[in-house]
């Protein structure tokens, strides 16, 4: 996969979860406040990748920052998938659906081969503008 591909996939994702805000205001305190717990670590994991893809830009053999890419972007799907199984029983089967098909495009793949081959720094905006998202969500479930 490449890494365009993925960071459009976050960014399609993030912009979903984003539209569900309405059931979310639904949730009872204690749930809202776990949702938005989750948004803000998916926030921060993205922010650390993107920081990291930056990183990969001005020295490609670092591997440090590689570790640390790869790490944040593959702990993402797991926080997302913690937001859908609390919103579940406020989630119609299509919806359901949909996220999962969605978590099921974001499995790890060569990060380094996709890094070599088409760059990191210009895949990091659209990290950032995921991480907007899910900043968006959590402080709008606190309000």
């Amino acid at each position: 996969m490449r890494l365009a591909d993925y960071a459009q996939r976050l960014s399609d994702l993030a912009r979903t979860v984003n539209r569900w805000l309405a059931l979310a205001a639904k949730l009872d305190g204690q749930r809202r406040e776990k949702v938005a717990l989750y948004a803000e670590e998916v926030a921060g994991t993205l922010a650390r990748a993107a920081v990291s893809l930056a990183a990969l830009e001005g020295d490609p053999h670092n591997r440090l920052a590689l570790l640390s890419a790869t790490r944040e972007l593959g702990r993402t799907a797991g926080y997302v998938e913690t937001i859908v199984t609390t919103l579940e029983h406020h989630l119609d089967g299509r919806k359901r659906a949909g996220v999962k098909r969605r978590l099921e495009n974001l499995k790890p793949f060569d990060l380094e081969a996709a890094i070599r081959e088409f760059g990191a720094f210009r895949h990091a905006r659209q990290l950032v503008s995921a991480e907007g998202y899910f900043r968006a969500l959590a402080d709008t479930l606190r309000t």
